[in-house]
């Protein structure tokens, strides 16, 4: 398998933490989201490198993928279930995975922990949620990881009238892992995806790319930086639309460091900060409408704690806050900047979560925000009126 040195053992995820050091993007939330700054189970959906570290394991996700809920109707929810299998003798074959997930939740963007992103088709109902998903990973002489991911989805709908939205989508993506010595360790990444088909609205093909880096670099014994950068952009164009509807055009970058302290055998505390800039332009602009939207974040924040209670209970609170700035264009060429969130409280999130371990399985639960205050029915999992069930995610691996 591949071996980096000390510096994976010691790094932030795995000091005295082992047990609760992997169990994918309910981990991942509780923590705020913090998903570049550590190591996780999920990375195999990102960095592709990492693939052959987390071979033999089964994956189970279920709930929302974002910390804020709402949750409404869990249909719309995030689902996943696949497994990554080692081969060979000593793993000389590498590192299989196959997966079938159901993010319908995903707008177009590449998310921090999922980055296959599929095109946001609103009004065409042709989005192309369901993914097969094949990865395969493999190291050069315990120096140099790679790891390589394809992701097919696609959607058709014919209505009684005779029309049809037929669309299909494909990601493909990879990634290396690399040792910098005895205290440092390197990811990149590469994902290109590729939308094309027929709707009622019209659709023409387009793309989405991003590139993804970071570091790991052990500067002291109980502290690790982590550096940060990620570019993303894609084009999703309509045609025939009668309105505005959806997104042609959107650029993003990203820019963060941080630091990651373990505080004593039994916590790891998180404290990153980045900077962001996007700009999006919708697929056709009517009057009044707006015609780009741009956003700037200096900076973001992420407080993040991991805590190893007992051998089978692990606690994570985390929280993130927005410094925003937002200009709008019109179709008119006049423009609106706003400082702040035009909702108060959308610049701020935090989270509440827990891992249980029990033998080989790992469940890890994000709760949800009404926990602390309200209960709600735990046996059905539902909420009363405008409260959210009390666990908004669950994930669970178990390791063969």
């Amino acid at each position: 398998m591949f071996k980096i040195g000390k510096v994976l053992v010691l790094s932030v995820v795995i000091v005295s933490l082992a047990s609760a050091a992997f169990a994918t993007t309910s981990r991942v939330i509780g923590l705020a989201s913090a998903a570049p700054y550590i190591n996780d189970d999920s990375d195999v959906f990102r960095w592709y490198g990492t693939i052959n570290s987390y071979g033999d394991m089964v994956m189970a996700e279920a709930g929302q993928a974002t910390t804020g809920f709402a949750l409404g109707d869990l249909s719309t929810a995030y689902q996943a279930l696949g497994f990554l299998k080692t081969a060979g003798k000593d793993g000389w074959l590498g590192t299989f995975g196959v997966h079938l997930l159901y993010n319908s939740i995903e707008d177009g963007s590449f998310f921090a922990f999922n980055p296959l992103g599929t095109p946001g088709l609103e009004g065409t109902n042709a989005t192309p949620t369901t993914k097969f998903v094949l990865q395969y990973g493999n190291e050069v002489e315990d120096v140099i990881a790679y790891g390589l991911t394809i992701a097919i989805s696609s959607s058709s709908v014919e209505t009684t009238a005779g029309g049809q939205n037929d669309i299909k989508y494909y990601a493909f993506g990879g990634g290396v892992r690399g040792d910098l010595g005895e205290k440092a360790y390197w990811d990149a990444a590469i994902t290109f995806g590729t939308a094309g088909g027929d709707t009622i609205g019209g659709f023409d093909p387009g793309s989405a790319f991003d590139f993804a880096a970071r570091m790991f670099y052990e500067w002291q014994e109980d502290l690790t930086l982590v550096p940060y950068l990620d570019f993303n952009t894609w084009n999703f164009a309509y045609t025939n639309l009668a309105a505005t509807s959806g997104l042609k055009k959107s650029s993003d970058f990203t820019l963060g460091l941080s630091m990651d302290w373990d505080v004593n055998t039994n916590n790891m505390l998180i404290f990153a900060t980045e900077v962001e800039f996007a700009t999006f332009e919708p697929s056709k602009v009517a009057s009044g409408d707006q015609s780009k939207q741009t956003f700037t974040n200096l900076p973001k924040f992420y407080v993040a704690l991991e805590s190893d209670i007992t051998s089978w209970l692990t606690t994570r609170v985390g929280a993130s806050k927005e410094m925003q700035k937002a200009e709008i264009t019109d179709a008119a060429g006049d423009k609106t900047t706003t400082t702040a969130p035009t909702t108060p409280g959308d610049d701020f999130d935090w989270s509440l979560g827990a891992g249980l371990h029990i033998g080989e399985w790992d469940v890890d639960l994000v709760f949800s925000h009404e926990i602390p205050f309200r209960l709600g029915y735990w046996l059905t999992g539902w909420g009363v009126g405008d409260i959210d069930p009390p666990v908004g995610r669950i994930s669970g691996t178990y390791r063969f």
